[in-house]
């Protein structure tokens, strides 16, 4: 029995460390096998048996695990160091910590990738929605589309913020969002349920004001497969934050794809506030893109004639929305610290998002693909 432990902990586990590893390091080259054998296999599994051991707790345990987690890392880097008064050697000390450290990096990628980092190798959506993304071929086209994106944008914020407007008052609390968006998923005509199971474990944060320090709205945990939420958040950037984690409980795994699928869901649906959340956002984002295009290619004069002109064509009630949203995150903005803004957008780079933070508004691209291959676009097919 010790002869047996003695391999085990020698050869055994380290073996199977570093044979997980490799599968690591060569999955980016078969992007295919990990949207079949992981996206859609192991991960979607692992998903079911999370949601029915967590699903029913009424509180986020995503949040309990990353305080748990940092206790226990914080105990094993101390404990390392304290080891090493049992060492005489200067350089037998180096080489102590190099092997503590390097097993440490080992077990902790292998886990995060086989947890959730795979799900940033397979094929992004265009490949299942067949969209053909055409990069603009100079910068006058480049402004031109974005210019028409933005336009088709503000025209219908304004139509269906009037249609929400006419028909009832905006009283809906985080329980209804949730059912609403999963309505919407449900119903969906080209997203597939099955992925992962009908029923996406969406749990409002314990500690909200923690995103005001860390910047986030919302994130999940792929420890316990929770898509966790700040329920502060003004109501109508709810039901796209949570349209937008419910994607990445079904294995799409950057912020562009998670971004993108929102927007088809939202799209779809018949529900006029989460297609009125999805609009406000896209928006957002087509509008610092057209911004930064023209400021960059016509002057700042431009730059701030387009601003007045985009803010005379919204409705005084999109503007009254917009400027709440707006006013939720001045009043936190003197609390972010930037070092974990750096963090994050290293993390996304790290994980095939080259764009870092801005691969939230890459979805752009997409959209305009989307809506020039559905129809959906007035502006483009003139």
């Amino acid at each position: 029995m010790y002869r047996f432990r003695l391999g085990l902990s020698k050869f055994i586990l380290p073996s199977l460390w570093m044979l997980l590893f490799a599968v690591c390091l060569l999955a980016p080259f078969y992007p295919e096998w990990v949207a079949k054998y992981y996206t859609v296999g192991l991960f979607r599994y692992k998903t079911i048996v999370l949601n029915r051991l967590f699903g029913w707790v009424p509180f986020a345990m995503g949040e309990l695990v990353y305080i748990v987690f940092i206790i226990l890392l914080t105990i094993n880097i101390i404990y390392y160091f304290t080891s090493l008064k049992l060492i005489d050697s200067f350089w037998q000390k180096i080489r102590f910590l190099l092997i503590k450290f390097t097993w440490l990096f080992v077990k902790l990628y292998v886990v995060f990738q086989f947890i959730w980092g795979l799900n940033y190798l397979q094929p992004d959506p265009t490949h299942a929605f067949q969209l053909k993304v055409i990069p603009p071929a100079n910068a006058q086209i480049a402004v031109a589309e974005m210019n028409a994106l933005t336009l088709e944008l503000i025209q219908e914020l304004n139509q269906t913020k009037s249609k929400i407007d006419s028909i009832q008052p905006i009283l809906l609390d985080f329980s209804q969002v949730i059912k609403e968006v999963r309505s919407a998923y449900a119903s969906s005509k080209t997203f597939k349920m099955q992925k992962t199971g009908p029923y996406p474990n969406i749990k409002s944060a314990i500690f909200p004001n923690w995103g005001d320090y860390i910047v986030y709205l919302a994130f999940y945990q792929p420890l316990t497969a929770e898509a966790i939420v700040r329920t502060d958040l003004p109501i109508l950037t709810q039901p796209y934050t949570i349209a937008h984690e419910m994607a990445h409980q079904f294995g799409y795994a950057s912020e562009t794809e998670a971004n993108f699928i929102a927007f088809v869901i939202a799209t779809e649906s018949p529900d006029l506030i989460l297609k009125y959340s999805m609009l406000l956002q896209m928006f957002t984002y087509a509008q610092e893109a057209q911004l930064l295009l023209i400021a960059g290619n016509q002057g700042y004069a431009a730059w701030k004639m387009q601003i007045e002109k985009n803010k005379a064509l919204l409705s005084p009630a999109v503007l009254k929305d917009r400027a709440e949203i707006k006013a939720f995150f001045a009043a936190r903005a003197d609390k972010q610290i930037e070092a974990s803004s750096k963090l994050y957008d290293q993390f996304l780079k790290w994980n095939q998002q080259a764009a870092g933070l801005a691969s939230y508004a890459d979805v752009l691209k997409w959209v305009r693909a989307y809506r020039l291959k559905t129809g959906s676009s007035t502006s483009y097919s003139r």
